[in-house]
């Protein structure tokens, strides 16, 4: 059986290295602040996310499973691991807000996928590595995972980049990462939801002009 993870750390450039540390400049990109415009959505956001496992999390839009031959993968590693297959990773929404569409226009990302991550306390999304080359094969450099948080950081919370454990982040905060490199998961272990905004795409000359104007 061949394992995703094993696959994806082949073509990847990272150290591996558990005794390196990372600084966060070089495994997190950091892009800006957004005013929160979002906050009164919030709630509802969460009350409609539905539980996902790694067969549910979606594929380029909701309901749609991913290909048969990666989840395969995927699903090894999971039972590897001790998680089974059927492990609930996080919670998403893909009924996107008026305000959070506001966003995805001003991103400007071509062939965009837009999901609200909810992550509710317990849940983990194990460690990985991204494969998004499937939004441009032909110029995969050109795929950006953008994310946007939507509510403050609460203690318990975190995502791991790399060696880096990322957590304070604020209502606001743009980011994003090398995702064909960099091994990156999430957890919560608080008593608080973790709500984030992730959007996937081919990134466009109205992408870095949009990115260029946010404060940081």
């Amino acid at each position: 059986m061949i394992s995703n993870w094993e696959e994806t750390k082949a073509k990847s450039n990272y150290h591996f290295d558990a005794t390196r540390v990372d600084r966060k400049q070089d495994v997190l990109r950091y892009l800006g602040h957004i005013t929160p415009t979002w906050t009164d959505s919030v709630a509802d956001i969460v009350a409609n996310s539905k539980p996902a496992t790694w067969a549910t999390r979606g594929y380029k839009g909701e309901g749609v499973m991913a290909p048969r031959e990666d989840q395969i993968k995927e699903e090894y590693d999971l039972e590897q691991a001790g998680y089974g297959r059927d492990y609930i990773i996080t919670h998403l929404n893909w009924t996107i807000p008026p305000e959070l569409k506001q966003l995805t226009k001003a991103f400007a990302l071509e062939d965009c996928m837009e999901r609200i991550h909810v992550q509710q306390p317990g849940e983990v999304w194990n460690l990985h590595i991204d494969k998004l080359y499937k939004w441009c094969p032909a110029e995969p450099e050109r795929v950006m995972r953008i994310f946007v948080a939507l509510t403050d950081w609460q203690p318990g919370q975190f995502w791991e980049y790399g060696n880096y454990h990322w957590n304070q982040w604020r209502a606001g905060d743009v980011t994003t990462f090398d995702w064909a490199n960099i091994p990156h998961s999430t957890a919560n272990a608080g008593i608080h939801p973790r709500v984030t905004f992730q959007l996937t795409g081919v990134a466009t000359g109205k992408t870095y002009d949009y990115l260029a104007l946010l404060p940081r």
